[in-house]
């Protein structure tokens, strides 16, 4: 599970203390006869969440069951997900909760807020937007949109003065012109506290998009055919789907229908949602 699929399991955390009214909840897997406490950053300061085995009464949460996993199936070369709810209301669907918010959680200290306040006084950040043309090819390639459309927006956004930030993995190859480079700068916590102090982000669909939710920071944000929008995306913000026409196809090996949508999309789509979110 990737660090954004933990943080919607926040979400159910949240649900289940205000559903239920126990002071926690015990985040585990089974594996056999064997259970094991869930550590993740995801879960750090959460007051929704056990930290460690303590005697406190908690709501035990699952996250391995087979009930609550939206990939139905899974082989190397296709993943069938459910996608007709959003992940987090599937969560919710199976402990018996209907209409959750769709608002995920992260909980921060304060010396992760001044590592951030520093970073962005060296880099002189302030009034800026977030972008991360990055995508996590590791488990397919279909997410990805071409480097040279958002390049594209980019220049377009700093022509109109706008201060543009990316963040994300240590790249050589795939840092824009002209942004200010905070790649490899920070862990995944201190990148979501660069995107609540900044105006807007924008990305494709991926781990950092739930963290901007959790912020509440709004995001523009890029779906290819591989997904269903329906199945991670957040109302608050404005959501592309460039894939419509075939998806979500769940291919893991590259989809030809995947590669030539980005080819063919108009990156000025993407430029005109970026403006209007932020009149």
């Amino acid at each position: 599970m990737g660090l954004g699929g933990y943080l919607t399991w926040t979400a159910l955390a949240r649900e289940l203390v205000n559903t239920y009214d126990p002071q926690k909840v015990f985040p585990f897997e089974r594996h056999g006869d064997l259970v094991k406490l869930v550590k993740t950053p995801m879960f750090a300061n959460n007051p929704y969440i056990l930290q460690s085995f303590t005697d406190d009464f908690a709501i035990p949460m699952q996250l391995n069951s087979p009930e609550t996993n939206y990939c139905k199936q899974d082989t190397p070369a296709k993943a069938t997900h459910r996608y007709d709810k959003h992940i987090i209301e599937q969560l919710c669907e199976v402990y018996g909760i209907n209409n959750p918010k769709l608002k995920c959680e992260m909980y921060f200290v304060g010396e992760e807020i001044a590592i951030v306040d520093r970073l962005l006084s060296d880099f002189s950040l302030d009034n800026f937007l977030v972008i991360e043309p990055q995508s996590n090819d590791e488990y397919t390639v279909n997410k990805k949109y071409p480097l040279e459309k958002w390049q594209y927006v980019a220049d377009s956004l700093m022509k109109q003065g706008y201060q543009l930030a990316q963040i994300g993995k240590a790249t050589h190859d795939q840092v824009l012109d002209g942004v200010v480079d905070l790649t490899g700068k920070t862990n995944f916590r201190e990148a979501a506290l660069i995107i609540q102090k900044s105006k807007l982000f924008i990305s494709s669909e991926g781990g950092l998009m739930h963290a901007a939710n959790a912020v509440e920071t709004p995001s523009v944000i890029i779906y290819t055919g591989f997904i269903h929008p329906r199945m991670t995306s957040y109302p608050e913000n404005t959501n592309i789907w460039i894939g419509k026409d075939h998806g979500p196809c769940g291919m893991k090996v590259e989809c030809a229908h995947c590669k030539q949508d980005a080819i063919l999309h108009d990156p000025a789509e993407i430029l005109t949602a970026i403006e209007n979110k932020l009149e």
